[in-house]
């Protein structure tokens, strides 16, 4: 999956919720906002915050380094 295609909008003051479900144990980062969450294997971990940042942070399974979407805060 190529992050640049995976862009999700939010403006500031929107509350942001992410859903992650992994078949391996992971942590899920979200760049900027430097918020990181545990993810269990076949579970659904869940992240909620509000959008009070703004710009173009990168949301990625950390220790894979592996990017799942870019997160634009305006």
């Amino acid at each position: 999956m190529s992050v640049e295609s995976s862009r999700i909008d939010a403006a500031v003051g929107d509350t942001v919720e992410i859903r992650i479900m992994s078949d391996v144990v992971e942590e899920v980062h979200v760049h900027g906002y430097d918020i990181v969450r545990d993810v269990v294997a076949g579970e659904t971990t869940e992240m909620r915050f509000e959008a009070d940042v703004p710009g173009i942070w990168e949301v990625e399974l950390e220790q894979a380094g592996t990017p799942l979407f870019v997160l634009v805060v305006s």
